[in-house]
Formats: structure tokens, C-alpha cells, sequence
């Protein structure tokens, strides 16, 4: 028998049984908030998952049927944990749904679980009954959901970052020299040279040390007395659109807002929302 490896057995919770259901059909739920959306969108997909994975021939539905059994013997504290059967599989992912009462979906205790959704959304995706949404998009649901609802957590954690960011970039944009870009982006020239311009494509070998705005160094190729070199459209999109402006010889001291950096992703010594400032001297364009 295959080995259970589904993030149904990790990512969801619940203190009541599948049997508050009173179908193993598919159906069509009512879908009345986000949060039912993503507990029946995590249903779906994982039972699409669970049905290309165990049910694969299931011409007489007998295996299935076998499942649902398990999972609601699960739910019952039923488990064999030796044998590795179906309805013994589905016991255990039944347990683990009653087990992780704390969790909240997909491990999220803001998400509260619907069990009657997922159980719905198993089913459907088990049967491979699109009612709602297909797989696929239950899938792309609960990836795009879950990032915004993330990020603004995020936003939220790290709002200090942000409007200092703001703020700095408003006040600097005053500054005789300061050139602001279409995109946010702010530069000064400190030296000017006079060879050729990157593309996007280009490789570049530049200097260069950065700092948060309180004046942190969190990397410098200076520092290290080490040229970088790496092509202008693998970095990050402020570095980009500098390095665009760019004649080789030229140094540029360049103010990146949080969206054309590291956004809301934690980079370590940079924290979510973190606008960067940069000295930047491009050394030569390699061939």
C-alpha cells in the first residue's frame, strides 16, 4: 500500500464528526463567507489528491466507500494503526482531523473549520464532481486566499516598517539631487560615467553596500573587498531599474522602495516592508 503522505493530516482541525453530514454524495454546498470557501475549497482539493492517489481504479466504489468509513471512524477515535488498508488509512486522517482540535485550518487557529464543508468538498473531490470549483481551482483558492490573508498579517506585524519607509522616501524626495522614478524609485548621482548602459540581459559586476534607513549594514560587497557579478534581471527590481540607468564607471546612491525590494518576504537582517538605500558603482558589463 502506498504511504500516506497528505497535508490533510497536518493542516486541518475539528471537535465533531463527518457523520453531522448526512450524505456521502456529491452535492453543492452553500459557500456563504471566505472561510467556507476555504474549507471547502481544502476539501476538494485534497480529496482530488486522495483520489488520484489511493482510489485509482475504483470502478465499483467499493474502495471509496471503504475510506469514508475509515475517515468517520477516525473521527470516532477508531484506528488501526498496524493495518494499512484503506478504511484504516481513512481512520487516520479521520483521527488527525479530531486530534489537531487546536490547529485551525491548514494550521491556522484565526480559520475556523467547517466540517461539514470539508467533508462535502472530499466527497466531491474524491468523486471527481466539479461542483463549485474543479481541483484545480480549489487549489489556486487556497494558495491565493491564504498569501493575502499572510501578507496582511504581515502588514499588520511589521506596519512600523512600512510607514517609516514612507516617510523617509517622502522627505528625501525633496532633497536637491534626488531623482524620483515612475515606479517610487529614488537615485542620486554620485559619479557619472561613461561607457555603455546594461540591459536586462546583461551581466554586471558591480560594488556596492547596502543599509536599512537607521543606517544598518545588512550587505556590502565593499566590505567584503569582492565585486559582485550576476545578470541585471536577477535582482531585486529596484536594483534593476538602477542598473538600467547606469552607464559602466557610474556610482549612484539609490533608495528602494519596500516594493521594488523584498516586500512583505522576511530576508533576515531585512525585515518585511524594509526599504532599502544602496550605493551602487557599476565596474564593467561582462561578456
Amino acid at each position: 500500500m502506498k504511504k500516506l503522505n497528505l497535508f490533510l493530516l497536518v493542516a486541518i482541525s475539528a471537535t465533531f464528526t463527518f457523520s453531522s453530514c448526512n450524505s456521502d454524495k456529491p452535492g453543492k454546498p452553500t459557500l456563504k463567507s471566505q472561510i467556507d470557501s476555504l474549507n471547502y475549497a481544502f476539501g476538494v482539493a485534497n480529496g482530488d489528491g486522495i483520489k488520484n492517489y489511493y482510489l485509482q481504479g475504483d470502478s465499483t466504489g467499493k474502495a471509496l466507500n471503504s475510506l469514508l468509513k475509515g475517515i468517520n471512524d477516525g473521527l470516532k477515535s477508531k484506528v488501526d494503526k498496524e493495518n494499512m488498508e484503506l478504511a484504516s488509512i481513512g481512520s487516520q486522517i479521520g483521527y488527525s482531523l479530531k486530534e489537531q482540535s487546536k490547529s485551525g485550518l491548514m494550521g491556522d487557529s484565526s480559520l475556523s473549520v467547517n466540517i461539514n464543508l470539508v467533508k462535502q468538498g472530499l466527497i466531491n473531490g474524491m468523486k471527481g464532481s466539479n461542483i463549485q470549483m474543479t481541483p484545480q481551482e480549489a487549489s489556486e483558492y487556497l494558495q491565493s486566499t491564504m498569501q493575502s490573508l499572510q501578507e496582511k498579517k504581515i502588514e499588520k506585524q511589521y506596519s512600523a516598517n512600512k510607514e517609516a519607509g514612507e516617510k523617509f522616501l517622502l522627505e528625501n524626495a525633496k532633497k536637491s539631487g534626488v531623482i524620483t522614478t515612475e515606479s517610487g524609485l529614488q537615485y542620486e548621482i554620485i559619479k557619472k560615467g561613461k561607457g555603455p548602459i546594461p540591459t536586462d540581459s546583461s551581466k554586471v559586476k558591480v560594488h556596492y553596500h547596502g543599509t536599512l534607513i537607521d543606517g544598518t549594514v545588512f550587505d556590502s560587497s565593499v566590505e567584503r573587498n569582492q565585486p559582485a557579478e550576476f545578470y541585471v534581471n536577477q535582482v531585486i527590481k529596484g536594483w534593476t531599474e538602477a542598473l538600467k540607468l547606469m552607464p559602466v564607471g557610474s556610482k549612484f546612491k539609490i533608495y528602494v522602495p519596500y516594493q521594488l525590494a523584498y516586500g512583505s518576504a522576511n530576508q533576515g537582517a531585512i525585515k518585511p516592508f524594509s526599504m532599502l538605500i544602496f550605493e551602487v558603482e557599476l565596474l564593467a558589463i561582462e561578456k
